[in-house]
């Protein structure tokens, strides 16, 4: 397993684990969606790290030490630090040269990326509105937004004609979207997947790829974790 080891998710007293020299460690959260986004990257790379687990709302004092944001995901390897979903991401597709994750042609990057930024801005913000920070009476605008623009990603993958954004293969951009796409099964019944067969069957690719295998959460247990959320109950090891 690339995964040497995991940890639960660490507290307020929890002591700082020794560094272990040479091997990347991720401080994470399990349920994070961003953090699953460098869990991913780093699945797909057969990378060999370890997993500080981070209780978010009880972080451990030493974090802070870490990233002074105080948010996951965040890497570290013989103490050289560097964090954000993004840009650990793309830090962990350059240290492991195996497989990838950015398209050659320079073009073809730059319609990804640009891609990565519509997602940013109009799809995963009104997915949390749906989810887990819904604001009342405007359920229905949220709805008709997320569905407008899931649209909008619908037809770039049909104009792409690949069974990936990224091609043959998931690439960066079908990683960097996927944890918010795992989480479909906390939409409610008003949600009309039925409209978006293209999305449909990618997602069903998707969950067959190995680092998704590999990074994923099972539905029940996101449905238990966005259960306890909603009573402001932060569990977070099952």
């Amino acid at each position: 397993m690339p995964v040497v080891e995991e940890t639960k998710h660490l507290e307020v007293d929890a002591p700082l684990p020794p560094l272990k020299k040479g091997l990347l460690r991720l401080y994470s959260n399990r349920f994070c969606v961003f953090s699953q986004r460098t869990r991913l990257v780093l699945a797909a790379k057969s990378a060999n790290y370890e997993i500080i687990n981070i209780h978010l709302k009880k972080k451990p004092t030493w974090y802070a030490s870490k990233n002074p944001n105080g948010t996951t995901p965040c890497l570290e390897k013989d103490e050289d630090i560097v964090w954000d979903s993004t840009i650990t991401c793309e830090y962990g597709n350059d240290i492991f040269a195996e497989n990838p994750l950015w398209p050659t042609d320079p073009l073809a990057k730059a319609k990804d990326r640009m891609l990565i930024d519509f997602f940013n801005s109009k799809i995963f913000p009104n997915f949390m509105k749906l989810t887990f920070y819904p604001v009342e009476g405007k359920e229905e605008f949220y709805q008709q937004e997320y569905e407008k623009n899931v649209g909008k990603l619908q037809e770039n993958l049909v104009e792409r004609g690949t069974t990936f954004f990224g091609g043959s293969q998931p690439g960066m951009v079908d990683y960097i979207m996927w944890p918010w796409f795992e989480r479909w099964v906390l939409l409610d019944d008003t949600f009309p997947k039925d409209n978006f067969p293209t999305i449909l069957t990618w997602r069903k690719n998707m969950i067959a790829a190995p680092a998704v295998k590999e990074a994923a959460i099972p539905d029940d247990i996101h449905l238990e974790y966005f259960n306890n959320f909603k009573q402001n109950l932060f569990q977070y090891d099952y």
